[in-house]
């Protein structure tokens, strides 16, 4: 999670709905990268290596919809996180038409 204060995309998009929200492959923001690079300082490089991706994934997501109250399913990828729903109805949508095995590789925010 991001520590400490920054202008994050999410504080532009306040009050949008789901539809106008971000969808797709979501840039890794230099910040975020910036954020991850501290982070590795403070751990061993092996185990900082199998947790890298993910932290890009989720801080990436975390930059562009924290506060918006809405929920996200996303894939994690080695670009980026690629969001596939955005708020209640699209996330509800997509679940439906997920098998159980799909919907395991999916993640969502907030967790």
């Amino acid at each position: 999670m991001l520590t400490f204060p920054l202008h994050n995309t999410a504080l532009d998009l306040k009050g949008k709905p789901p539809k106008e929200l971000p969808h797709g492959l979501l840039p890794i923001p230099l910040e975020v990268r910036e954020l991850v690079e501290m982070e590795r300082a403070k751990h061993p490089p092996e185990a900082f290596a199998k947790a890298e991706g993910g932290l890009l994934n989720d801080w990436t997501v975390h930059w562009f919809f924290d506060n918006l109250c809405q929920e996200v399913t996303y894939r994690q990828t080695p670009d980026g996180p690629e969001v596939l729903a955005v708020g209640f109805d699209e996330v509800l949508a997509l679940q439906r038409t997920l098998s159980p095995e799909e919907r395991r590789t999916l993640k969502g925010y907030p967790a």
